[in-house]
């Protein structure tokens, strides 16, 4: 039962935080003018790791 809760809420919502928290430091790094190179990689690895936990938790389903 505890696996069934890691994979269906808890990766998801790990993931959609991370992506969110480096949402808002890419915008605070765009405000002043500085480099965002290591944001877009990171929001890049958030947005795969969020697209295959949700892809894992509906494949789980069936």
């Amino acid at each position: 039962m505890a696996d069934l809760f890691f994979y269906y809420y808890f990766l998801p919502l790990l993931f959609s935080l991370l992506w969110f928290i480096n949402l808002v430091q890419l915008m605070e790094k765009l405000k002043k003018d500085r480099d965002i190179k290591n944001q877009k990689i990171l929001g890049s690895l958030w947005s795969i790791g969020f697209t295959f936990s949700v892809l894992l938790s509906i494949s789980l389903l069936f």
